[in-house]
């Protein structure tokens, strides 16, 4: 017999508390963890910090016959919660309903009144199809870097990070490039595939369909996937796309790093609701950080927790009129990591096609994106260098790395 899985149950209506409490005691698969009354139409910093302390492993949902509140409850729940998997159960809805449903991380449905053994089934299967190592891995680690500006160094970023992970973890890594296939340059890449390129009618977004735009890079061990290059003519948004394209890859890779924009369109936002963490990255100067407080004022306002965001400072020597305490009073979060300013280095690891990040650690740079990557997973690094004097490697200097959790 599987272990209990841990669930939160969202109710419509409190009248059917007792309902869900009887069926889910017939279920050994299912325990209650916690149940929410009467959602309302936004969460609560309390009850994401109470979901997050039960450490569920689902939600069960009793949806509202409304289809528009209904959708309106799994989004606000999806969007703090993306890695958790969602039950509902509800009363009979259309496809466009049951497909909007499947990109808010619904699961299964099933129907009202709830039946003990048709949810017995449903978590024999979901316990089979995600929480079982032995049959698949669970879903990938998403983690988005999105500038405050253009020009801040995010490819460059998420290109050495997805590296440096790829190093430590030793775990199949993708590299998904939301904008431009300048990823795939900096990597060496010459003859780059696009997922999207001359695709004005797009077939269905299968496994098959993704893996003929998969570039392996053989000297890292990554893989690259670039939707579409600058000067394709594809207009309007591909958001629906993009969200296909991370569910179906969700299973095929520990890890999947996105380099995303500095645009928060619609495009953007389906890699940020899905992501664990969103790196926003900026730089010391007025302008950057202006747009970063903004940029971090809308992420709020589209439901992102602030728990998810890191602010990374590129380009930070140390010398900077604007110092961290007054980055970090300004944009109003606290900076997780400072990039030091290699420009040479990094000019010269792209003309080779190499990222810094397979260097030798003596480089400043190279250093700070194994480190970086490190302390995301909690490990702490290895391979111990004294850094070159003058360099900012990080904000705790001397400090070990502090393991942070990656459920949010």
């Amino acid at each position: 017999m599987i272990d209990a899985l841990k669930t939160v149950v969202i109710l419509s209506d409190e009248r059917h508390k007792k309902e869900y409490r009887h069926v889910l005691g017939k279920v050994d698969e299912a325990r209650i963890e916690l149940e929410i009354l009467n959602l309302e139409n936004s969460l609560s910093d309390e009850w994401i910090d109470e979901v997050s302390h039960v450490q569920a492993r689902l939600f069960l949902v009793d949806l509202p016959r409304e289809p528009e509140n209904a959708l309106g409850i799994m989004e606000q729940i999806h969007q703090q919660f993306p890695q958790l998997p969602i039950l509902a159960a509800g009363d009979s809805y259309n496809p466009a309903f049951l497909m909007a449903a499947m990109r808010l991380g619904v699961k299964e449905f099933l129907p009202k009144p709830l039946s003990a053994e048709k949810l017995k089934e449903a978590y024999q299967r979901l316990d089979k199809l995600i929480f079982d190592p032995g049959v698949e891995n669970s879903p990938a680690n998403i983690f988005s870097f999105f500038s405050s500006k253009g020009g801040t160094g995010t490819t460059a970023i998420a290109t050495n990070f997805a590296v440096s992970l790829r190093m430590h973890s030793k775990k199949k890594i993708l590299l998904l490039d939301l904008h431009s296939g300048d990823a795939a340059d900096f990597l060496g890449v010459r003859n780059n595939i696009y997922l999207f390129e001359g695709n004005l009618d797009l077939p269905v977004i299968d496994r098959q369909f993704i893996s003929k735009a998969i570039v392996s890079h053989q000297k890292s061990g990554i893989d690259i996937l670039s939707l579409t290059n600058r000067l394709w003519g594809k207009s309007g948004s591909v958001a629906a796309e993009i969200r296909q394209v991370l569910n179906v890859l969700q299973r095929d890779y520990d890890y999947i790093c996105v380099d995303a924009s500095s645009k928060l369109d619609e495009n953007a936002a389906a890699t940020l609701e899905t992501s664990h963490l969103i790196f926003l990255i900026s730089q010391s100067n007025v302008p950057a950080l202006r747009n970063a407080q903004r940029l971090l004022l809308a992420l709020e306002g589209r439901g992102y927790s602030e728990s998810r965001v890191r602010l990374l400072i590129n380009r930070y020597s140390g010398n900077e009129e604007i110092g961290l305490k007054e980055i970090e009073k300004f944009v109003g979060l606290k900076v997780f990591w400072t990039i030091p300013n290699n420009f040479n280095s990094l000019m010269q690891s792209i003309r080779l096609g190499e990222p810094l990040a397979q260097q030798t650690l003596s480089i400043p740079l190279a250093k700070t994106f194994y480190e970086l990557s490190g302390k995301v997973l909690g490990i702490q690094s290895q391979r111990q260098l004294k850094p070159s004097r003058g360099s900012i490697l990080g904000l705790e200097k001397d400090a070990p790395a502090r393991s942070l959790s990656l459920t949010i």
